[in-house]
């Protein structure tokens, strides 16, 4: 009996093990963040003219992408579109001034899904990912 259960125990193991090493936590790229912050922008911001997207921050000491959206402005105005942070686990999208709010519409949910299939991220695996933004107490 007790042959048994250490068989199986290393069994177990012996398969998760394989399934990590298959499918690691990977993150998204600057590309795909820089996309998914386009894909966030109303179709009124997405035509301001000479539309621009800048990281900022260092990407490989964080959970979080964060970028500045600017267009070419008007005199005596401002050029910043706004600021965002993207989950490069999750590809989520969240404002960078305004806690805890998560940027939706639908062109974005169909390029998060296509992201999250690159990752090979199952919704398990997202929702056990999912944070409420870097702004968020957790």
């Amino acid at each position: 009996m007790k042959k048994s259960i250490a068989l199986l125990i290393l069994v177990f193991l012996c398969v998760t093990t394989a399934s990590a090493v298959d499918h690691p936590e990977q993150r998204i790229t600057v590309e795909q963040a820089r996309a998914l912050v386009m894909a966030s922008l109303t179709k009124e911001q997405r035509r301001l003219p000479r539309l621009g997207v800048e990281q900022s921050g260092a990407p490989d000491f964080s959970k979080f992408m964060f970028f500045t959206v600017t267009w070419e402005g008007l005199p005596n105005g401002s050029v910043v579109v706004g600021n965002y942070a993207v989950d490069t686990y999750t590809g989520d999208v969240f404002s960078a001034t305004m806690s805890c709010y998560e940027e939706k519409n639908r062109r974005l949910h169909f390029l998060q899904a296509q992201v999250r299939t690159t990752l090979h991220l199952s919704q398990s695996e997202y929702q056990r990912l999912k944070t409420r933004g870097p702004l968020c107490e957790e």
